[in-house]
């Protein structure tokens, strides 16, 4: 039925009864009306065929541009899904006490011992709350101290020796979890998964907490406290505690007295000799926007070193949008004496510089390359060959006179960096790749990968990229770093470290075995096959390799005859 057609059968049906020839209109412009959308969703189908037809549906990318946006936007929201996951897990992990010593007054209220007056601070004996095991929830390992106000600093809250008991579980050896579609899961694991034990809190957060005292007497896993927005607040570090790095903000009238404390060096490396707070560069306070900040380092009782910190009297600057209290600050021992330094080169999570440093350690750091430098020109000159005028008597030039390098500091400099500072890189790159394999073993793919990442990173600090013999396995944090990568279903980038570990070490069985199931994870069966192959020649009794060699036979197989049309 036409328009035309439809439109009259409509009209002489509408005729208002009694009224001759009368036509109802209203009726006429809905049948329209809808006659017009049907032709329109007609039209916008016809469209809409011919667009999947060219591919401008928006299902493809139109170019290479548009699909590397398209790409980085999905890789943006994995790695927003990843973190959002990871802070609700790390929440979940926080153990909070807030308003322990009681509320913080108001604005309009007066908050230090003075304003109090003797008659409200003798009212009650001093407040001493003690934080033990079983005050802690379980499976919360990071302590919060939140919102609270004592009387006086003669208030105090108390991180009991017993934290140091806190058991966390962790896999002693990494056991991938199976997922769908994943390749390995063709692959047997022997063995059942072990677990070790660590031992203690993770991290300490205080936070608005004024008027009183903290004595932390427990061990700190990772040696870090944080304080922000305090005041009056006096931070014992005791003899049994392992707080290294302190970072305070935005705060005021603060004391961190460390009595017979540890350095960090003691909680990297058990077994050492005692080495106590201040006697390592990385035992190290960060503050900004802090006034009167006292530093004390006491030792059998004695204070060694003091002093006392303020941003504004020390010269804190607003550099561009930054505002005073922005600007950084570091206080540690200098050659037995406890010094403040402005942080000229803040360092990062990855990369070289890693690490913040002040002037001097720039100043320092010149030093020690320019001898490096020397001692390399030196060498080189040494071991030059010439010959006599007649052409037939070699002799070697002598070692030139360099007045800036002597036997000790050839000794000591290798390749731009010293023995010590070798041994404290590698120290580094050895806890992050066990950090890396605890998350792994947790089934912590995402947290694995960056510990793994961190840990590549700070070994291209290292001397040895022209050496046959590396001072860190790169290879093994490359192949394990392929398997989370596997984990997660990023099977290119898995196939791209798996590739480097083998060139870093051809030897590397595992970084053999890995490539050939990153192969495999992305269709790649044709590829997958001979590396896979090579895998189980090395070692044909291997079970693993030799089941997940089948599975890719069958699926090539399968993947043959279905091209051929059987």
């Amino acid at each position: 039925m036409n328009i035309a057609t439809t439109m009259a059968s409509s009209s002489s049906s509408s005729v208002t009864p009694g009224v001759a020839g009368r036509i109802n209109y209203a009726q006429w412009d809905k049948v329209a009306n809808e006659l017009e959308k049907d032709v329109d969703k007609e039209e916008l189908e016809e469209i809409a065929q011919q667009k999947a037809a060219l591919g401008l549906d928006g299902k493809y990318a139109r170019s290479q541009s548009e699909a590397e946006e398209r790409k980085k936007a999905k890789d943006v929201a994995e790695t927003k899904k990843v973190l959002e996951n990871y802070k609700k897990r790390e929440n979940q992990a926080v153990q909070n006490f807030k308003g322990l010593l009681g509320p913080v007054p108001g604005p309009e209220e007066e908050t230090t011992e003075k304003a109090l007056g003797e008659s409200k601070t003798n009212e009650k004996d001093a407040t001493v709350v003690r934080i033990t095991r079983d005050r802690m929830d379980a499976g919360r390992r990071v302590l919060s101290l939140t919102d609270t106000s004592g009387f006086s600093q003669k208030d105090t809250i108390v991180l009991t020796q017993d934290l140091s008991l806190l058991e966390s579980k962790m896999a002693a050896r990494m056991t991938p979890k199976k997922y769908g579609d994943d390749a390995e899961n063709a692959v047997t694991e022997p063995e059942a998964p072990q677990q070790r034990s660590i031992y203690g809190l993770i991290k300490v957060f205080i936070q608005n907490v004024h008027n009183c005292t903290v004595l932390v007497k427990c061990k700190i896993i990772t040696g870090t406290l944080e304080l922000h927005n305090c005041s009056n607040v006096v931070v014992k570090i005791d003899k049994d505690a392992t707080v290294a790095t302190i970072q305070a903000d935005l705060s005021e009238d603060i004391t961190f007295e460390f009595n017979d404390a540890p350095s960090g060096k003691n909680t990297m490396l058990p077994g050492k000799n005692m080495i106590y707070w201040g006697q390592d560069r990385d035992d190290r306070i960060f503050h900004a926007g802090v006034k009167s900040m006292r530093v004390r380092v006491v030792r059998d009782g004695f204070v060694e070193t003091e002093r006392v910190a303020d941003y504004i009297k020390d010269g804190a600057t607003a550099p561009g949008n930054a505002t005073l209290e922005e600007f950084q600050f570091v206080t540690s021992v200098v050659n037995g004496e406890l010094s403040t330094e402005k942080v000229v080169r803040a360092g990062s999570t990855t990369g070289k510089n890693t690490r913040a440093m002040t002037e001097r350690e720039l100043e320092e750091e010149r030093i020690t390359r320019e001898k490096a430098a020397t001692m390399a020109i030196a060498m080189a000159e040494d071991m030059i060959k010439i010959q006599d005028k007649d052409g037939n008597e070699i002799k070697k030039i002598e070692k030139p006179a360099f007045e800036t390098v002597d036997d000790e500091d050839i000794e000591e400099i290798y390749a731009s960096m010293t023995k010590v500072e070798i041994d404290e890189v590698v120290e580094e790159c050895e806890l992050n790749k066990q950090r890396g394999n605890e998350a792994f073993g947790s089934g912590e793919y995402a947290q694995a990968i960056l510990l793994y990442s961190l840990a590549l990173d700070k070994a291209e600090e290292l001397p040895d990229n022209d050496s046959e013999k590396k001072l860190f396995p790169r290879d093994v944090v490359f192949c394990n770093r392929a398997a989370c990568f596997l984990k997660l279903g990023q099977h290119e980038k898995a196939l791209v470290d798996a590739v480097r570990a083998k060139e870093i070490n051809p030897g590397n069985l595992k970084a053999v075995f890995r490539e050939g199931l990153s192969l495999h994870a992305a269709g790649r069966y044709r590829e997958a096959l001979p590396v896979l192959a090579e895998a189980h020649k090395v070692e044909p009794n291997n079970k693993q390799i030799k089941q997940a060699l089948q599975f890719c036979e069958v699926r090539f197989e399968k993947e043959n005859r279905k091209r051929m049309g059987k």
